[in-house]
């Protein structure tokens, strides 16, 4: 099985040989605990990297002085990694030491020749003490660093900081990296660092932390920097970046095997994970004021690198239209904090306040962009006018002095436009410019038109109307809705409520035949006005009507007889002229529409 296991693990190391690309060869050495205890085992590592470290023999052992003395070899793995999207190889040999002597040492470089070159690693300064060792921190962490609270020597945060002392508004890169001895499987920002006293640009960061490693006193640790800002410092005095806050998911192995392959798989199965909580060391900057000296009086705070520049749109205009005037600071610093620069808009310009857009940008060590300031300006006097030179002040940081930009004059000359121009030289100032066009009114020919001032909506009929008239509508719906219901449970008496109507209609209509060719028409037409209006008002069907048993009807309903008598003989008129030879005139027919509308409107009022 061994073998087995031997032959897979050289055909991996081969494989992958095979694909990295050519470099040169790496030795690195560590050991797995500095400062170490009398009599604790130490555990030297001999890595090799790189094309050759496949065909290099097995490097020969450092002198430990007397302080570590070996106990036997721990075996040779190999191991492949992905660095920055890059896949490397890896060998590396292991020896078993016991600290036998108390003291300070260094461990000497180990030297590897390869294709007639000697690569060697760096050396180690390792400590023995007596009893427990105390932890250790990092030569490369400052003092600061290890002023936090911090997880232990195997997992900690740092804070980079670019500069400890710097001007007042000097830009300050902040890096905060953490650096894991231990499998770190995720983490989180619990709190953000404090920065009061400072103007904050976020640096634009990938996604993904690049993680990277490095070899700190003889033990190696993958690092990788999870947060960077820039901050510029508002005042002078001593100002503090507070600790930020981290949790992370750190993997702890349940049992741990020395074998290649455990290693190289690294399965999580036999791990668990444990939440731990580490905090960056606060870092005081120290804040010089700017100096007096020197003080351009255009000097309104920018702190950095800059330049100046200043364009028109157009240089030929009339005084029908308005030209640009772009001002923009560009360079390096904090590119929010830049002011207007100096300005001077010649009174022949009437203009208004500057369009100010930002174009930063934000990277590792550096913040730059551009600030531009947009003066439309509209000409008021014809001729060759000009804008004196733009003049912008700032404090360079790195030569510690003020530097002075200016812009050379612009000149525009404007023609006269279709509209009444003010002729020659303006004598007036800037102010008075300003208010041309706004102190002049027109003349108007006509009174405007009147309103009533002090009057109270809420006291109007309309305003009261406009409330009562909805309560109205709603009413008037409602009971027309019941009418309709009512109607429609009870067809006689829809009839009756539409007989009049009905019969109106049909007398309207036989008034359009009031002529002597049309008599017979109108005769039908006052005949139908009659049967179906008594029909409607009796419910009875008009296929039914007789003589004896409507006239029955109507008496029964208190018809009086007269109208009973003028009633009936109307139809025996319409249908004796009907159906016989035409014998009425013009005056005839209108004598029976009379009639019969005198008739339907008494009937109506018994009935």
């Amino acid at each position: 099985m061994k073998r087995i296991h031997w032959i897979f693990n050289s055909l991996l190391f081969l494989a992958a040989a095979a694909i990295v690309q050519a470099e040169p060869l790496t030795v690195t050495t560590t050991v797995s605990r500095n400062p170490a205890s009398l009599n604790e085992q130490v555990i030297f590592t001999i890595e090799l990297s790189g094309d050759g470290a496949a065909k290099v023999d097995r490097p020969e052992l450092p002198d430990m002085g007397g302080y570590l003395t070996f106990l036997g070899s721990g075996g040779t793995s190999q191991n492949i990694t992905f660095i920055n999207g890059r896949m490397s190889a890896s060998k590396s040999y292991s020896f078993y030491y016991l600290a036998t002597k108390v003291g300070s040492f260094t461990i000497p470089p180990v030297k590897v020749v390869y294709d007639n070159q000697t690569y060697e690693s760096k050396p180690i300064n390792m400590t023995i003490v007596q009893g427990a060792a105390p932890q250790a921190v990092p030569p490369a962490a400052s003092a600061a660093d290890r002023a936090p609270a911090a997880a232990g020597e195997d997992l900690y945060l740092r804070t980079i900081v670019s500069k400890k002392r710097v001007y007042q508004n000097e830009p300050v890169f902040v890096t905060f990296r953490i650096y894991a001895a231990v499998s770190v499987g995720g983490y989180s920002i619990v709190s953000p660092p404090e920065t009061s006293g400072f103007w904050v640009e976020e640096i634009e960061a990938p996604q993904q932390p690049q993680v990277n490693e490095e070899v700190i006193n003889g033990k190696r640790y993958v690092y990788a920097d999870i947060k960077k800002i820039a901050v510029f410092p508002t005042s002078a005095g001593e100002k503090t970046i507070g600790p930020m806050t981290l949790q992370c998911e750190v993997r702890v192995q349940g049992r741990r095997s020395r074998d290649p392959f455990d290693m190289f798989f690294n399965d999580p199965f036999f791990s668990r994970t444990v939440t731990q909580t580490i905090a960056s060391p606060a870092v005081t900057i120290d804040v010089m004021p700017l100096p007096e000296a020197g003080k351009p009086a255009e000097f309104t705070g920018a702190v950095g690198k800059y330049q100046l520049k200043a364009e028109l749109d157009r240089t030929e205009i009339t005084t029908d239209d308005a030209l640009t005037l772009k001002v923009t600071v560009s360079g390096s610093g904090n590119i929010r904090m830049i002011s207007e620069p100096k300005v001077q808009i010649p009174p022949e310009f009437q203009f208004y306040a500057p369009n100010v857009s930002e174009n930063i940008s934000r990277r590792p060590g550096a913040v730059s962009g551009s600030k531009t300031f947009e003066y439309v300006l509209v000409p008021r006097f014809v001729g060759t006018q000009r804008i004196p030179p733009v003049v912008f002040a700032y404090f360079n940081p790195e030569s510690g002095s003020y530097q002075r930009l200016t812009t050379p004059e612009l000149t525009v000359h404007v023609a006269k436009g279709q509209r009444a121009v003010l002729a020659g030289g303006s004598g007036l100032t800037k102010e008075e410019v300003k208010y041309i066009g706004q102190d002049i009114r027109y003349i108007r020919t006509e009174p405007g038109k009147w309103r009533r001032i002090g009057v109270k909506p809420y006291r109007t009929t309309g305003f009261f109307m406009g409330l009562i008239l909805p309560v109205l509508a709603f009413g008037m719906a409602f009971l027309y809705r019941r009418n309709q219901e009512k109607l429609s449970s009870n067809i006689a008496l829809a009839r009756s409520r539409r007989a009049n109507a009905a019969a109106m209609r049909r007398l309207s209509k036989a008034k359009s035949f009031l002529a002597v060719q049309q008599q017979k028409q109108f005769f039908a037409e006052i005949a139908e006005a009659l049967n179906n209006f008594a029909a409607d008002k009796l419910n009875l069907e008009k296929a039914d009507l007789i003589s004896t048993d409507l006239e029955q009807a109507f008496r029964s309903r208190g018809v009086d007889e007269a109208l009973i008598r003028d009633f009936f003989a109307l139809l025996q008129t319409c249908d004796y002229q009907r159906f016989a030879p035409s014998t009425a005139t013009i005056d005839d027919m209108e004598r029976v529409y009379q009639s019969a509308k005198e008739v339907l409107i008494k009937l109506e009022k018994v009935l």
